[in-house]
């Protein structure tokens, strides 16, 4: 018998325990997370100013350390970062990958690994949304070639000029 005044915390802790937790979203791409990752944090690679095609400032990052893309290892993607501004403060906001020699199913099957179930596909294309991003493969890009695009939700007038790609 539960005690009068128990029951509520009771019916409380029954409906939490009955509650499914979701598997937390991802605010990045290996150790480059949008809310945080910035100029300053960039150890590696070779970093240059560049025009965005909005006209703004920016900073582009390349020669990172490349991350693995298949289970087996055997392919990778170079990576590419750029920053808003020359300023160490300055915040991320592109990630892209490249990915050479690319096998469409294999990058596909990673990224909804990653990122669930395209919000959007088309022949050669699909998109990936959740709360912190939005992510554009282009597959291939070029022959042989997929280049894929993440950048935070922030970037709308980017990601539309991505999709009419």
């Amino acid at each position: 018998m539960i005690a009068r005044g128990a029951a509520p915390v009771v019916a409380v802790a029954l409906a939490v325990a009955g509650c499914t937790s979701r598997a937390p979203e991802y605010d990045g791409i290996g150790n480059w997370r949008f809310p945080h990752t910035r100029l300053q944090n960039i150890k590696e690679g070779l970093c240059q100013p560049t025009d965005l095609s909005d006209g703004r400032k920016a900073t582009w990052c390349f020669a990172q350390r490349p991350i693995r893309i298949s289970r087996d290892a055997k392919r990778s993607a170079e990576v590419d970062l750029y920053f808003l501004g020359g300023e160490p403060s300055a915040p991320l906001i592109e990630i892209q990958l490249k990915v050479h020699g690319c096998h469409e199913d294999e990058l596909e099957q990673w990224l909804r690994a990653a990122f669930g179930a395209p919000i959007e596909q088309k022949p050669q294309r699909a998109y990936w949304k959740n709360s912190f991003l939005w992510v554009g493969a282009l597959m291939p890009s070029d022959p042989g070639r997929c280049l894929v695009h993440v950048l935070p939700l922030s970037e709308n007038a980017e990601i539309d000029r991505l999709k009419q790609l």
